[in-house]
Order: structure tokens, then C-alpha cells, then sequence
């Protein structure tokens, strides 16, 4: 089926815009273009775009492999909200945060813009887009290689790059946390950041929602006993409490 010459113009201007540049804020090139992000998301999908939609960016290929960061980013949305709301309640006044990469914290990126906090830490493109615009706090962006899977960039030295920040509490993503107490994530490239995370937080947590305990990921970051604990929808878990309940996962 011929497509409408809308959708031809489009097309031959992201793949320009493209050329010159990783990826582009899908908000602003609709905005651009005089459409909705939901017509350049359906643009995407058929198989004569040149580009792809992966989160809230557009880019040249959309890069899934074993992790697809868009469908993750659907699933289990109010589990995730609910989590984030948890976990901004952890937060005392006037700290510093760091926020992982990952589906669930953008919600709690978006929970902090309204925060008073003094500083928030990230290497995540997706909780920086969450933030950009909606707060008045500091935000430090930590670059590096961009891995688009995770839409996150890593440097080569991870724990000198945090070190220059005092940072009160960090929040890690997970993608499991198995029955021995084992969190693991899907890519090895994220351990570094995690581990760096780890050992700069004065406090650290994982925040995941409840369909990801009992299970594994290919990659191991932590244990539980090295966090102050995780929390889900269900609440806050403290790592003195041993491995939580399988609980039911959202449906």
C-alpha cells in the first residue's frame, strides 16, 4: 500500500536529521513536523521508515536483541508508577540522588521534579528527558559510550566519574533478584555504573516491580545484602529482612 506523501516528507527529514545526529527527542521533532508523536510512532513501524522510535527518541535502527527497552517501558506501568512513588518517599530534603538506567526509575525521575532535592545524578537519556524542563534542581548528566538498548551512556572509569558527587542515596535497576538474594540485570556493559553506584550511595536501593522476584537475568551486579533493600508496589523491603515473598507480578 502506497504511502501518503505526509508520510514521505517525514521520512526523508528525520533520515537528514539523522544523518548528522544519534538520535532526536520524538516531542521535538513532532513539534517540528506539525504532527503527533503518535503518527511518527506509527511512521516507525512500517517497514519504509528510516528510522524507529525507541522510548521517547528517534533513531536510525531500532537496536532490541535480547532487551527491548520500548516494550519494557509499557509493561507494568502502574506497578512501576507505584513503586517510584515508594521510593520518592525514601528521599530526604536537600539530597543528592543518583538514578540508574531503566524502566521503572523515569517514573521516580518524574516524581523528583517536583522534589526538593539538591541534586540529581544520572547517565540515563530517558530519566534526563523525564526531568528536562519540569525541575528547577541541578541535573548532572554522566556521559560516555551511548548503549542504546538502555538508552544510558557509560564512561570508561564509572567511579571516577561519581566521585565528585556526595551522594546521599542512589536508586539501581534490576532486572530480577532471584531466590538466593541475586540481582541481575540483562547487559554486561551496566555492571561498572551499578557497582560505582553502589559503592558511592551512602544508602542504596533497587526498585523493580514485584513480577521480577524469583527470577534471573544473564548478567549479575549485587546481592540484596549489599543494598539497604528494594522496593516494589508492594512497599519497601529492607535487605535485613532476607529475600522478599515471591509476590504476584502485575497483570
Amino acid at each position: 500500500m502506497t504511502r501518503p506523501s505526509g508520510f514521505i516528507a517525514r521520512n526523508e527529514r528525520i533520515s537528514l536529521l539523522l544523518d548528522v545526529t544519534p538520535s532526536l527527542r520524538l516531542r521535538d521533532v513532532a513539534q517540528q513536523l506539525g504532527v503527533t508523536e503518535m503518527t511518527l510512532r506509527r511512521d516507525a513501524a512500517t517497514k519504509e521508515a528510516g528510522f524507529a522510535c525507541q522510548g521517547g527518541y528517534i533513531v536510525r535502527h531500532r537496536i532490541v536483541g535480547d532487551y527491548d527497552f520500548d516494550k519494557q517501558m509499557r509493561r507494568a506501568i502502574d506497578a512501576k508508577r507505584q513503586a517510584a512513588a515508594y521510593a520518592a518517599e525514601l528521599i530526604p530534603v536537600d539530597a543528592c540522588v543518583f538514578l540508574d538506567t531503566g524502566t521503572t526509575l523515569p517514573h521516580l525521575a518524574r516524581a523528583l521534579s517536583r522534589a526538593r532535592v539538591r541534586r540529581i545524578v544520572t547517565h540515563c537519556l530517558t530519566v534526563a528527558d523525564q526531568l528536562h524542563g519540569r525541575t528547577q534542581t541541578v541535573v548532572e548528566f554522566i556521559g560516555g559510550t551511548l548503549q542504546p538498548p538502555t538508552r544510558s551512556c557509560h564512561p570508561a572509569d564509572p567511579v571516577t566519574a561519581l566521585a565528585g558527587f556526595d551522594i546521599d542515596i542512589a536508586f539501581l535497576s534490576a532486572g530480577a533478584l532471584d531466590e538466593n538474594g541475586v540481582l541481575t540485570c540483562s547487559h554486561n556493559y551496566e555492571v561498572a555504573m551499578k557497582r560505582a553506584a553502589l559503592a558511592a550511595g551512602a544508602v542504596v536501593w533497587s526498585v523493580m516491580d514485584t513480577s521480577k522476584i524469583g527470577k534471573t537475568r544473564p548478567t549479575r551486579f549485587a546481592t540484596l545484602s549489599e543494598l539497604s533493600g528494594i522496593v516494589t508496589e508492594q512497599g519497601v523491603h529492607r535487605s535485613d529482612k532476607g529475600v522478599p515473598t515471591v509476590l504476584p507480578g502485575p497483570a
